[in-house]
């Protein structure tokens, strides 16, 4: 009986392997290459803004903007996890202008709900497009473009040998090896395709490295709300956690989540490239 292929199984498993390597350098290649963008901007620290998107994503952004309003006085959180306007608002950027319109607009304002809704604001996505012009965050529609272009090889050699697996089937050439093989390969792949390119550049993983964490602010903006030095100010912010979220289950949750997953990865994990304006988030390798 002649090969599959003329070629032995075990050739074929061999050159398999070989190529499925390499399409696996290829795609680690371009993964490491859509990181490695140049910094554009010029030298100097990151905002407190700028950190809590890189490190947390765009509900972060929101999160160290009302830790900076709670700290001027110009809002007062309250235990039950809500915010009230303390003092003459006026908020020294936009993102902090967006936060103080919706409180004043709703009288009080939920904490949990007030981070779900303003995450996916104009202002917010202001600070994600300034990192990426600056060359710290890679663009989504680019992440995304190169991801797929990273799989292709791999989905190709993985391709040709369930091809060869099928014609053996056909000829009733053995099989069982090759089976395993496909088996570890396809996970492979498949785990390679589900892990999206790290939104944060290696230049904007230095930058966070060496970024100062020592105000309040600046606390929140690397570890959300649970990081705020002030017990009772922590406690009130994150008072509202479990209030947000059983009224939003209550009303339509299901339409609040997928909002929420819209618009970033969370406040205390990583958060993803939601957008053109997407920010980084925990899931990076640094």
């Amino acid at each position: 009986m002649e090969d599959t292929w003329e070629i032995p199984g075990p050739t074929f498993i061999g050159i398999y392997l070989l190529g499925f390597s390499v399409a696996l350098l290829f795609s680690f290649a371009v993964r490491i290459l859509t990181r490695s963008g140049a910094v554009t901007a010029p030298g100097g620290s990151l905002t407190a803004l700028d950190l809590a998107c890189l490190t947390g994503g765009r509900r972060r952004v929101v999160e160290a903007a009302v830790a900076q309003l709670v700290e001027t006085g110009q809002l007062r959180a309250a235990r039950d996890g809500y915010l009230e306007v303390a003092g003459r608002a006026g908020g020294t950027n936009p993102v902090e202008r967006t936060v103080l319109a919706d409180v004043v607009r709703h009288g009080r304002r939920s904490v949990t709900m007030l981070t779900h809704r303003l995450a996916g604001s104009d202002s917010v996505g202001e600070v994600a497009a300034g990192l990426v012009r600056a060359g710290y965050l890679v663009d989504h529609e680019v992440a995304r473009h190169r991801k797929l272009i990273s799989v292709v090889p791999v989905a190709a050699v993985f391709a040709a040998g369930v091809a060869r697996w099928m014609s053996g089937i056909t000829a009733g050439r053995p099989i069982g090896w090759l089976t395993l093989v496909l088996i570890g390969t396809g996970l492979i792949g498949y785990a390679l395709y589900r892990h999206p390119i790290c939104p944060r550049t290696f230049a904007g993983a230095d930058a966070v490295g060496t970024a100062p964490a020592s105000r309040p602010v600046e606390l929140v903006a690397v570890g959300g709300f649970a990081s705020h030095p002030d017990q009772l100010i922590r406690a009130s912010l994150l008072g509202g956690s479990a209030h947000g979220i059983h009224a939003a289950s209550g009303l339509g949750g299901a339409m609040v989540a997928s909002a929420w997953l819209a618009g970033d990865g969370g406040s205390t994990g990583g958060g993803d490239a939601g957008g053109s304006s997407g920010c980084g988030g925990g899931g990076c390798g640094g």
